[in-house]
Parts: C-alpha cells; sequence; structure tokens
C-alpha cells in the first residue's frame, strides 16, 4: 500500500462503498493518484472542471439535488483554496460535500517549496469534519484506518451538513508503474461495481403535551416553509399537517414544497398593513431554514406577540428574531407523530387567506398586461407558468429569488444558495444540480451573477441534462436602489458615485460569451418574444438573455 495510486485507490472505492456516486475533479499534478483512482473506477460519475471555484459550486448542486456528497478532487495551494466560498454555502445551508486535497509531504512544508501552503484545517470552523490522512503505510491498520475515514466523510457530511475535508499528502514518483496501473484497473473490475447503501436511522417524534395543546388549541394555524433541500423529511411531514390542520402555507422559493394550501401571491399580501394585520395568525408553524423574504420577516416582526413552533431537518440555530418556543429536528428518515393532533374540520381561515390570494393574482396580471415594457415581472410571471413540470429550477441570490416569490409561481423542484446568499457559483450550482438528476434546469440568473460565474459556461455543454441560463439584464445591480445610499447619494447630486460604485452597470456582450462557449443563444426584448418562447423545446444548454427595462421593473415591485 505504499504506492499512492494504490492507497488512492483503495480510499476512492471505500467512499464510493460508503454512498458517494460523483467525483467533480480540477486537474493537477500532486493530485494525479486521487485523479486515476476516481477515473478508472466504473461505478463514479465523473466531471473535470478546470476553474476550482466553479468546481465546488458543482458538488455543491451535486448534494442539494442528492442529499449525497459528491467528491472534490484537486491539486495542493491554492486550488484547495478557491473551494471556500462552496464550502461556506453547505455549511449554512445543510448540504453535503467532500474534499479530498492532494497535498505536499510534511518534508517540504514550511520550507518555501513552491505550491506548498498550510493546508492543515484551511476552511476553519466552515467544515464540518477534517482529516489529515498521513502518508501511505504498509500496514493493514492504514488500510483500515482509510475505510473507516470514508465512513466519517460521508457520515459527517450528510448529518451535520457540511464539507468534510480529508488532505493526503503523496510523494514523489506520482505516477503508477503500468503493472501497478493493470492490476488497480483489474481490482476494480473484479470489484462489485454497486455502491453500498448509507446505513441511516430513523426515529418518530413525539410531541410533548404542551407542544400538542399549543396546536389543537390554536384556530388560526399558518405554516411557513422557509427553503430546504428536496429530501427533506420536512416536506412529506408539512403536507401532513397542513391537511390535517386545512391551514394556509406559506412557501417561499427554495423550499421544495408543493401543497394544495400554497398562498402563491403571500409577497402582495404581506406587503399590505391591511392584510397583514387582518390576516394575524395565532400560531406558526415554520418549516427548514430562516426565511428570507422582506414580507414576511416583516409581519413576523408585527405579529411579536404570536408564538413559532420550529421544524428543522438539520440541528441549527436558524432564529433571527429570537422567538422560537419549540424547536424540532427531523432527520432524513424521522417521523413527527401527529396521532394526538386535532383535526381542524372549518375552513373559514384557509378561505379568508385564499379569497385575498385570488384577488392579489387577478391584481398582479392586470398590472402585468397594462405594461407596455418588458420587466423583470414578465419574465418570472411568464416562464414559471409555462415551464413542465419535470423541470429543475435554481435561482439566483438578489432580485431573482426574490422576483419569483413577487411575480412566479410554486415550483416543487427549487434550489437557492440561501445559505450565504451570495451570488457567486450560480450557473455552477445548476450545472451540479443537472449533472445529479435526469430533468433539465432553468435557472434565473441576474446579468452580474452571470459574469461572476462565467466560467462555468465551458461545462454546460457537456452536461446530460440542458441547462437554460435565463439571464435577466436590466443593467448591473439594480438592487441597490432598495438601499439608502441610493436616496442619499441622489439627494446629494452624488448619483454617479452610486452608478460607479454600486450599480456597476456592465456592457458585456453575453452572446459573445455564449459563442465562445459553443452554446445556443437566444435574446428577448419584447413581450411577444417571451410569449413565443419555448424552453421545452430547447434539448442543449442554452443562454436566454432577457433585456428588461430597470426602472419599469422596478416601479411594478413598488406597486404591487
Amino acid at each position: 500500500m505504499h504506492n499512492p495510486l494504490q492507497r488512492a485507490a483503495y480510499f476512492i472505492d471505500a467512499l464510493y462503498h460508503s454512498g458517494v456516486k460523483h467525483a467533480v475533479i480540477s486537474p493537477g499534478s500532486r493530485s494525479t493518484p486521487l485523479t486515476l483512482a476516481a477515473a478508472m473506477h466504473p461505478g463514479l460519475t465523473k466531471k473535470v472542471v478546470l476553474d476550482e471555484r466553479s468546481a465546488a459550486f458543482m458538488a455543491l448542486g451535486i448534494g442539494k439535488e442528492s442529499g449525497s456528497p459528491a467528491a472534490l478532487i484537486c491539486t495542493s495551494g491554492t486550488a484547495v483554496a478557491n473551494y471556500m466560498p462552496a464550502v461556506t454555502e453547505a455549511k449554512e445551508s445543510g448540504t453535503p460535500m467532500i474534499i479530498l486535497s492532494a497535498d505536499r509531504p510534511p518534508n517540504l512544508r514550511g520550507i518555501g517549496s513552491s505550491q506548498t501552503v498550510d493546508q492543515i484545517k484551511i476552511f476553519g470552523d466552515q467544515a464540518v469534519f477534517f482529516h489529515e490522512a498521513g502518508e501511505p503505510a504498509l500496514e493493514y491498520d492504514d488500510i483500515a484506518r482509510l475505510k473507516l475515514l470514508s465512513r466519517q466523510a460521508v457520515e459527517s457530511s450528510i448529518k451535520k451538513g457540511g464539507a468534510a475535508h480529508i488532505n493526503l499528502p503523496f510523494r514523489k514518483p506520482l505516477e503508477p508503474t503500468s503493472v501497478l496501473l493493470n492490476e488497480v484497473i483489474r481490482g476494480f473490475d473484479n470489484h462489485k461495481k454497486k455502491a453500498d447503501p448509507v446505513n441511516t436511522s430513523s426515529a418518530t417524534i413525539h410531541p410533548d403535551e404542551e407542544l400538542t395543546k399549543m396546536i389543537n388549541q390554536s384556530e388560526k394555524i399558518l405554516i411557513i416553509a422557509g427553503p430546504s433541500n428536496p429530501q427533506s423529511a420536512l416536506n412529506h411531514q408539512l403536507t401532513e399537517l397542513s391537511n390535517l390542520l386545512n391551514c394556509p402555507v406559506i412557501a417561499e422559493p427554495g423550499s421544495s414544497i408543493s401543497d394544495d394550501h400554497i398562498i402563491d401571491r403571500f409577497d402582495s399580501l404581506l406587503r399590505n398593513g391591511v392584510h397583514q394585520k387582518e390576516l394575524k395568525p395565532d400560531l406558526i408553524l415554520h418549516f427548514g431554514d430562516q426565511p428570507f423574504t422582506k414580507p414576511i420577516l416583516s409581519a413576523i416582526e408585527h405579529w411579536d406577540d404570536v408564538p413559532i413552533i420550529q421544524f428543522l431537518g438539520r440541528d441549527t440555530w436558524q432564529d433571527h428574531f429570537k422567538k422560537i418556543q419549540n424547536r424540532i429536528v427531523l432527520n432524513s428518515n424521522d417521523f413527527f407523530d401527529i396521532q394526538q393532533i386535532k383535526a381542524h374540520s372549518s375552513g373559514k381561515w384557509l378561505k379568508s387567506w385564499q379569497t385575498r390570494n385570488d384577488s392579489a393574482a387577478d391584481r398582479l396580471e392586470t398590472f402585468l398586461k397594462n405594461s407596455v415594457k418588458l420587466t423583470d415581472g414578465h419574465i418570472f410571471n411568464s416562464i414559471s407558468k409555462k415551464l413542465p413540470k419535470n423541470w429543475n429550477v435554481m435561482l439566483s441570490n438578489s432580485y431573482p429569488v426574490r422576483d419569483m416569490a413577487q411575480f412566479g409561481f410554486p415550483l416543487k423542484h427549487q434550489f437557492v444558495n440561501r445559505g450565504a446568499a451570495g451570488i457567486d457559483g450560480i450557473l455552477s450550482t445548476a450545472a451540479g444540480v443537472a449533472l445529479s438528476s435526469s430533468k433539465p434546469v432553468c435557472c434565473f440568473i441576474g446579468d452580474l451573477a452571470f459574469l461572476h460565474d462565467s466560467n462555468a459556461l465551458f461545462s454546460l455543454k457537456q452536461l446530460p441534462n440542458p441547462v437554460v441560463a435565463v439571464v435577466i439584464n436590466n443593467g448591473g445591480g439594480t438592487i441597490f436602489n432598495m438601499l439608502p445610499v441610493y436616496k442619499m447619494l441622489k439627494d446629494l447630486e452624488k448619483a454617479h458615485l452610486f452608478e460607479e460604485y454600486f450599480l456597476t452597470p456592465q456592457d458585456v456582450d453575453i452572446q459573445f460569451l455564449a459563442n465562445a462557449s459553443k452554446l445556443p443563444y437566444m435574446r428577448v426584448e419584447r413581450l411577444e418574444e417571451l410569449d413565443a418562447l419555448n424552453l421545452q423545446s430547447m434539448k442543449n444548454s442554452t443562454i436566454v438573455e432577457c433585456v428588461t427595462d430597470a426602472a419599469a421593473s422596478m416601479n411594478l415591485r413598488e406597486s404591487l
């Protein structure tokens, strides 16, 4: 086992049999043993990505869609440091991921050797698990340790929700002899190719007497669903409770909830002070991570005396207003016992929400029809309305995730990077979702976020399922118009400072980028072009640039 390839092959196979199905590999020299071992493994799906930052977000997308970690493989030095943004998002959103970083051996560290940096716990507390694997050894104990390490990494990444980092130092020679290479290939061929199932425990969570009493005595219960991964045990539990309690459901983008009681125009309702007051619940059941849309946060703040029971898919604290009464953590196979909870037969409370919701929907349609300019709202309303149900959706941060709440429709398979809520890595995450699933992906993304992750364009063409990137080109970071600094600088007649340092309008030719990546391109500038858009006909990854009127878009948001 002293040869680097033998050890890497054993560890890669152990990871596979612990539940890892995907490997995202960035080229490098020091990682040669890991790369060859993954490349030759017959059970792994492999993807080569030049840019390590993009690779990490692709692994993030795989983890979000599948609920299982992908293995990231990179060389030493700055390569591993480029994983940090995705590692941060993985930790904050509870998404599994495994990092296999090749490293220089200890005798080359700390003496100025080329491409050698301190990789020990390089991600700090952002990683949920770390282990320095040490150099290959001949002892049987080293083999047993690698097998245990594979289980530790997979289980830690899933149960703790985040990146497990294993640092593996290798000495030269890194390349195997042809005899050894063939020996490793034969070993893979003779080994069973099917991965062992990941052992997961389940438990039935019984509500205590106080919690049961709180639910049973409440007549106006409101369910709020924040972001959660599709595999979460929360989704089924939410549907069961909403049916039993006959109550309205507010499902934020990224909650991956499909329920008959969903109030899809909640954004407009809760922006209205009268509706917010008249629709005040006496109990909130909050599922998933912290809500992020401003109307929900505003309503919760104003409903300061309304108790909240929180259901989480992982053991983390999500309590922005510091008013959660009870926390219930449901792991992937856990079940919340509802036998002692009484059914709410009266539909009066739900009907009051639905009636207002219908009126808000009619009002939205009227505003959209009366607009002669193409706005961001038109994009989300039109595309989400006619998007096939079997498509996945990726929503960029900034305006897209908010505009889907205000103008779009609830879609079951929605993905968001709301853990750290950055605009980086959105296209790469969408590519990971496409790689993991058997479904196409529609990615709604702003022009700045698109440019920020343009390296991902080179990966989109080689995916088994298309990613259609709907780029909302509204002239830069228009979301900053909502900040006080916009009005302050405008009043001081310093608007040029706002444009230069906050709005940052770009004049990059998006069609040129698409052409350079050999991707099909479409441009939408008029309402009739949007109406004619048919994403379902796109069999390959495509860039759809929608040029919208920023001022008209802002006016539409404010009018609702």
